[in-house]
């Protein structure tokens, strides 16, 4: 059983918070808060889809496993860090902070990935976005929460044409959320 405790917590959301695993550094612990189990089911059954699928997971996390913790069922997942070892900060962190236009490139990497891949993001949102910065430049954006498909009948994740589709309209939806900080990706 993996000990969990406020020390090492990385973020608490809505659905879940998120744990630096406190023996294997390159990971971390999600655990789903009580009432959202059915949503961390389909997560994980969109996780084996990608991985059947042999996607590139240079801008995803990677989900590695379940184990059993102090507070419940816990899902293992690659860590996003820094070139210190630290837990990246949010993009929503990096979008209060000045040049923000820096943000750009990584952000448009992300979408060519997303694209590419033919990952599904239940809805993109800055703070489900790790920036990982190496010595003041953020080097990349890595979605780390909140993949999958919300379709009733879930076309999309058997058409490419659908999917890309479907991730272009989320991309413009999240794009417009930016020009409220001032950060246009064009």
């Amino acid at each position: 059983m993996v000990i969990l405790n406020d020390d090492i917590i990385i973020g608490k959301g809505t659905h879940r918070a998120c744990y630096r695993h406190p023996d294997i550094d390159k990971l971390c612990i999600k655990v789903s808060h009580e009432g959202f189990l059915h949503e961390q089911a389909q997560e994980l059954a969109y996780y084996q889809r990608l991985n059947n699928r042999n996607i590139q997971w240079d801008l995803l996390t990677r989900y590695r496993g379940v184990v059993e913790t102090n507070i419940g069922t816990g899902y293992v997942f690659d860590l996003v860090a820094d070139s210190d070892n630290q837990p990246s900060k949010t993009l929503e962190y990096y979008l209060n902070q000045p040049n923000i236009e820096l943000l750009a490139g990584p952000l448009l990497n992300l979408k060519d990935y997303l694209i590419q891949n033919l990952v599904i993001t239940k809805e993109i949102k800055a703070r489900n976005i790790a920036c990982i910065n190496n010595n003041g430049v953020i080097e990349s954006c890595v979605i780390v929460d909140d993949i999958g498909n919300t379709e009733f009948i879930p076309f999309s994740d058997y058409f490419s044409l659908l999917a890309k589709r479907k991730i272009n309209r989320k991309w413009r939806r999240f794009e417009s959320s930016l020009h409220e900080f001032g950060l246009s990706l064009k």
